[in-house]
């Protein structure tokens, strides 16, 4: 099989995903089925947590610990799975909200003295060393990205706790991920404004560089005022 074709298919995957997920969750949380279905609201809300957690450990330990994961979630889904049917839409909510609390802490602490700002980091590795300018614009684009985050996470509590659960699945499930993308083009066309000497990547280039986070440099980077 080709490489070209492999791509194909993983991205032609990644994208029958990004759309079957978020109508499955709504489906399950914000109709009829959270009451006559309540297994697929258990099954579609714990899904990405624990695949992701089950890569995680196959990467960093092997086989045989991620066999032993599966058993113990197994065990534990099994004994508190009538508990989860009655309360998955805090598995949801937990899910949406801790992920971008926890993404704007990640882009956050990384604008603490003698550290490097994300963007920094991401901005290196597609572009190499990087202009002062573009080391001052990078950390602003890194402040952005958290507060971004944060309300996210603020509008996804707020609607959570204050609404029933149909307006905040669609702004989770159908409007968290157009912001995303609209972060991404406004990013880029603030870059084209005050950056206008700097070599042109596309968007997507900007947002394949997300996928992997660099490692942190050990000793104390320079920092722009």
């Amino acid at each position: 099989m080709s490489l070209t074709l492999v791509r194909s298919v993983r991205w032609t995957a990644i994208a029958a995903g990004a759309i079957a997920y978020p109508l499955l969750a709504h489906y399950s949380a914000a109709t009829s089925a959270a009451e006559t279905f309540p297994s697929l609201g258990v099954a579609v809300s714990l899904t990405p947590p624990l695949a992701t957690l089950f890569w995680l450990i196959w990467r960093s330990t092997g086989g045989l610990a991620t066999l032993l994961l599966c058993a113990g979630a197994s065990a534990l889904l099994w004994w508190f799975w009538e508990p989860l049917e009655r309360n998955f839409d805090w598995v949801y909510f937990i899910q949406h909200a801790g992920t971008n609390f926890m993404l704007a802490a990640l882009f956050g602490l990384s604008l603490a003295r003698e550290r490097k700002p994300l963007c920094t980091r991401f901005a290196e590795a597609v572009r190499g060393p990087l202009g002062p300018d573009v080391v001052c614009y990078t950390r602003q684009v890194t402040l952005a990205w958290t507060l971004f985050f944060l309300l996210v996470g603020l509008v996804s509590s707020i609607l959570f706790w204050s609404c029933s659960i149909e307006p905040w699945s669609i702004f989770a499930n159908f409007l968290s991920l157009p912001l995303i993308v609209l972060m991404f083009v406004a990013e880029h066309l603030v870059r084209l404004r005050k950056l206008p000497h700097l070599e042109r990547h596309s968007i997507m280039t900007s947002i394949l560089a997300f996928r992997t986070i660099p490692k942190a440099p050990s000793g104390a980077s320079p920092q722009v005022r």
